[in-house]
């Protein structure tokens, strides 16, 4: 059947869960939904225990009992490397939208992003991302949130920042669905990612890639493991 586990996981996502539960605390452990989330939002990654409790603030024998709950219920699948235990979301059973919009978790948010990232997309240069974070993609905004927007672009930040202002003061002018909304769009050049490796893991965590190409899945790769 289809569940969505515990109401955690992002807004049109699905895990595919069998019943009975080979092991019942699937639904009980305090960490199970934090994982869940960030192993989907990056579902093709691996990761190491110690990884896992960097990224989502748990201990690592928390993460660790966790990650065996949901490996006996066949959510993660393992692989080691030497030494290193290494967990994925088994994709197999993740359904995730085609349309990235709709992993935003509040669908109020929908039009107001793709709206802006498809500016971004078109009036900036070479953009290799665009990712939203903060409490809009965690799903706890309300009207007074800011929308969280981060764009990669290869090169030349200051220009593609001054154009992104532009954006911004556009789209504060415009309505949604009646409303209208708040934004802060950052831009980080390539060039720029080792000097803020640090803050942008938190970006990297939680955020949804709502538009993304090879170059950003190996920066987000580097980051997401420590070696930004």
């Amino acid at each position: 059947m289809k569940t969505d586990t515990n109401g955690t996981l992002a807004d049109g996502i699905q895990i595919s869960i069998d019943l009975p539960l080979q092991d019942d605390r699937l639904l009980s452990g305090d960490a199970t939904g934090d994982i869940l989330l960030f192993l989907t939002r990056h579902h093709d990654e691996s990761f190491s225990m110690t990884d896992l409790a960097d990224a989502i603030g748990y201990t690592r024998p928390t993460i660790t009992k966790t990650v065996d709950t949901l490996s006996r219920n066949d959510l993660v699948i393992e692989e080691h490397d030497g030494p290193r235990r290494l967990v994925q979301i088994n994709r197999d059973r993740l359904t995730i939208p085609d349309h990235p919009f709709l992993g935003i978790p509040q669908s109020e948010f929908h039009a107001p992003v793709q709206d802006a990232t498809d500016q971004l997309r078109t009036k900036l240069d070479d953009v290799l991302a665009v990712v939203l974070y903060g409490s809009v993609a965690r799903g706890e905004a309300d009207r007074r949130s800011d929308i969280d927007i981060w764009v990669l672009v290869r090169e030349d930040r200051p220009s593609n920042q001054r154009q992104a202002n532009h954006i911004r003061q556009s789209l504060e002018e415009d309505t949604f669905g009646g409303d209208r909304y708040a934004f802060d769009i950052d831009v980080e050049s390539l060039q720029g990612i080792p000097t803020y490796a640090e803050e942008l893991q938190e970006i990297i965590h939680d955020g949804i890639a709502v538009y993304q190409t090879d170059e950003f899945d190996t920066v987000r790769s580097m980051i997401l493991h420590g070696d930004g």
